[in-house]
């Protein structure tokens, strides 16, 4: 293990900076997207909230819920774990669970209302992978665009894995904002284009190369999951 960096499998994500970075997602749809609420106080959002889950997805049913901003049934979580998806499903009856990869779901009838898409999967920022999930994606945020006239994606990922193969995370953080930008384009098409200096004006990525950097840089929200943990790079997009 390199010296100074956590081991990601160990962090734990259940915790205040979890909790805090669930809580802005509310904020920034309210003041960023008013087309995805029923209402002109926006306290109730149209369409559904599709989640990663993971171990601790349910905090966010709960924000939501507990918030008046969706019922269970307009959430709609999805993970790998079959037997985490019973014992969801046990737990929250009145929601929609699906076990697998989202990326194999996107046409199921589950999704078909989605307007926000939180993809919280702790993927290392700036993977190659991200050009396959992107394409994947793409079919639920364009639905969405068709369906409500915005769409909404908030997408976490590991800032500091890179650190474990020698890379900076300045780097990967630009990578990552260049992916993201191409997933954002290719859903807006020609009514919006969307470019990494956007995301991330030249010079912001500076910024996280001070591994002790936490905060805003360009539109990514950097926090830690914990006090030894690995940063996260969390983006909030509204797409018309």
């Amino acid at each position: 293990m390199t010296a100074g960096v956590s081991n990601r499998a160990a962090d734990a994500f259940d915790n205040t900076a979890k909790a805090d970075y669930r809580a802005k997602h509310l904020d920034a749809l309210r003041e960023a997207a008013p087309e995805l609420w029923e209402d002109d106080d926006r306290q109730r959002l149209r369409g559904a909230w599709l989640e990663l889950m993971g171990a601790t997805g349910w905090r966010t049913l709960e924000l939501l819920v507990g918030a008046g901003a969706l019922t269970e049934r307009n959430f709609v979580g999805v993970d790998f774990d079959a037997s985490r998806i019973a014992a969801y499903r046990a737990r929250y009856p009145h929601a929609r669970w699906l076990a697998g990869d989202v990326l194999d779901l996107v046409n199921s009838n589950e999704l078909e209302d989605v307007s926000v898409l939180h993809y919280d999967g702790y993927e290392a920022a700036g993977s190659p992978r991200m050009a396959h999930v992107a394409e994947q994606l793409t079919t639920v945020l364009r639905r969405a665009v068709e369906t409500f006239g915005a769409a909404a994606v908030v997408w976490n990922a590991d800032l500091d894995a890179c650190r474990l193969q020698g890379a900076q995370p300045a780097t990967v953080l630009r990578a990552h904002a260049r992916s993201l930008a191409a997933l954002l384009t290719g859903v807006a098409g020609e009514r919006r284009s969307f470019t990494h200096e956007r995301l991330l004006p030249p010079g912001a990525e500076t910024l996280v190369t001070d591994t002790r950097f936490v905060g805003a840089a360009g539109s990514f929200d950097v926090y830690r999951g914990k006090s030894t943990g690995h940063r996260m790079a969390c983006v909030r997009v509204v797409i018309r």
